[in-house]
């Protein structure tokens, strides 16, 4: 089997492609690091119980904890932590997860489910990996990348409505989002959420492999571009280096003293400049080979640590908008490794420069990881009959949005008012049903009210109008503390006091936010749909606003003076803005 050579420094870019989800169908596209994923689900019918959005949310979380706690990296190993991932899916859900992992110059692919794996080198484009049944027996392939390859991850439904001719032809342009670009019209014109793919550029210097003399020549084939099954053996291993000694000074050797009370001839100086002349000689000779030897032994010290601690600082920007907590570990990482070898290297050297420059970038991370970012706020006009636009110029009790309707509660009433040209309409009226209420939002074509007193009130549109129950069918919580409530499949409330708690079918799923040095203070808006990756709470006492991922670990944090008065926010991560209704104007921020 082929012998891998030293790789050189790994360099990816990518971009991500991913399809609107709906009722039946829902994908994602994900990265950490070298590992890309693209995960979608599919159901025959749509189910009220059934959220496929939480369901692949769970997934990933499964997927990182078993992929990021591997000692070995290798296709025996990333295969349990797929299926381990996998175990808890529904029978019924049709599943696509498709997985790629750079090991240095090598590639581990791999399928569940339906998906396609796509290579272009050089002016050549073919598949690597194709899978077209929906089983869940994972397929799996490994082998050397090369410079400039470009390799696309395909969800089954991807590859089943993007043809092979489309996907070349998008394939001649070079940068991944320019591909990306290309590809877009074609899956928003289907209406079909389980679409999704990763466009993923290397850069760097491919290994050159040994082979052996026993390998048949298909064999030697296989070792040269991609190998079906690589045994665990051919993995390479992730230890770090040992270190090497503290690198000492060099000393000259002293030249001999030489009694010159004799008298010299001239034959006699000649032999005494003769061996000057080699004493000399010998002494360039022992500085330059022990320069060479503790040359090297810094140069193995520095490829033990500065390649390592790179890799984990870009482990930890893959992560930090996925996984914020694992984001600080593997910036931790990366920091103690530069700090304990810090002095090892001599004041002022190439390698010591190197290895502080790297130190800093990492602090800095950690620092932002922590504290979030100051945000350059700009004065806007929001669009006519917006939420924020309405919100100005109407006294209501709470405001929430769809495509079409704004909503907006009184003390008497629910009215919609039509975002195309502000027609307003009395939907339901308040027959003793709510009395403070903070919130409202609407879901699937009904109207939740959160009310302080009579708890999370359903509004269910009928042929008749609206027929109301209760969102809690048993002992409900206690809501007298509650300031904001958002729905993406699971029900989000916060409360006044900090706290965030996620509900799925009435049942707590036992959330608990984290990675948040600094507590939320009268936090008073809570904001994130089904379309959305994250949530975002307007946080008024620390004047920011405050981004979590779905699983309540902390991301970033947007600050700014205007943000204390905030009464209202909306957030649209596909144009990557905040919008903040404040002292009767509207301010954006940049995501």
């Amino acid at each position: 089997m082929p012998e891998v050579q030293p790789a050189a420094k790994l360099s990816l870019s990518f971009a991500k492609l991913v399809a609107t989800p709906n009722d039946i169908s829902w994908s994602q596209a994900y990265n950490a690091g070298n590992l890309f994923v693209c995960l979608s689900l599919a159901v025959a019918e749509a189910e009220e119980e059934l959220s496929l959005q939480a369901l692949g949310k769970e997934t990933f979380n499964v997927l990182q904890s078993e992929f990021f706690t591997l000692e070995e990296k290798n296709i025996e190993n990333i295969k349990t932590a797929i299926q381990a991932s996998l175990e808890n899916m529904p029978e019924h859900v049709t599943v696509s997860l498709v997985l790629a992992f750079f090991k240095d110059a090598i590639l581990l692919v791999f399928i569940a489910g339906g998906g396609k794996i796509v290579m272009k080198r050089g002016e050549k484009a073919g598949t690597l990996l194709h899978k077209q049944s929906d089983d869940r027996i994972i397929t799996s392939a490994s082998g050397f990348v090369e410079h400039a390859d470009t390799i696309v991850l395909e969800t089954g439904q991807f590859a089943q409505g993007i043809s092979q001719v489309t996907v070349t032809q998008a394939l001649e342009l070079a940068l991944p989002n320019d591909i990306v670009e290309a590809l877009s019209p074609q899956i928003h014109k289907q209406d079909n959420g389980a679409q999704a793919a990763i466009v993923i550029s290397y850069r760097g210097t491919s290994p050159q492999p040994q082979v052996d003399d026993n390998e048949s020549e298909e064999d030697q084939t296989l070792s040269s571009l991609y190998a079906e099954e690589s045994s665990p053996e051919q993995e390479n291993s992730e230890e770090i280096l040992p270190h090497h000694e503290q690198k000492q000074p060099m000393r000259l050797p002293k030249l001999p003293k030489f009694n010159f009370a004799f008298r010299l001839n001239h034959r006699r100086k000649l032999f005494l400049n003769i061996a000057l002349i080699l004493a000399f000689l010998l002494a360039l000779s022992i500085f330059f080979t022990v320069k060479k030897y503790n040359d090297d032994k810094e140069q193995a010290l520095f490829q033990s640590v500065y390649p390592t601690a790179q890799q984990y600082y870009s482990e930890g920007q893959g992560l930090a908008t996925v996984n914020a907590s694992m984001s600080q570990d593997s910036y931790r990482k990366a920091e103690k490794l530069l700090k304990d070898n810090q002095s090892k290297f001599p004041e002022g050297s190439k390698d010591a420069q190197q290895i502080a420059d790297l130190l800093t970038k990492v602090t800095s991370a950690l620092q932002g990881n922590a504290s979030g970012q100051s945000a350059n706020v700009t004065s806007v006009q929001p669009e006519a009959h917006s939420l924020l636009a309405d919100e100005q110029t109407n006294s209501g009790l709470a405001y929430g949005q769809d495509d079409t309707n704004v909503y907006m509660i009184t003390g008497s009433a629910i009215t919609s008012i039509a975002k195309t040209d502000g027609t307003t309409k009395t939907i339901i009226k308040n027959n003793g049903d709510w009395s403070s209420p903070v919130a409202i939002v609407p879901y699937l074509g009904n109207i939740y009210v959160l009310d302080q007193k009579n708890g999370i009130l359903k509004f269910v549109a009928g042929s008749g109008g609206y027929g109301k129950s209760h969102y809690f069918s048993s002992t409900a919580p206690d809501l007298s503390q509650a300031a904001g409530m958002a729905i993406d499949g699971s029900v989000w409330l916060l409360f006044k006091n900090g706290t965030i708690m996620e509900y799925t079918s009435g049942k707590s799923n036992g959330l608990s936010v984290s990675g948040l040095l600094k507590p939320l203070n009268n936090p008073t808006r809570i904001v994130t749909d089904i379309t959305m990756e994250s949530m975002y709470v307007l946080d008024t006492g620390n004047s920011r606003i405050v981004q979590f991922d779905k699983n309540g670990k902390y991301q970033n944090a947007y600050s700014a003076p205007v943000i204390q008065a905030a009464k209202d926010f909306t957030v649209s991560e596909k144009d990557k803005i905040i919008q903040i209704l404040s002292g009767g104007k509207v301010w954006q921020v940049s995501l």
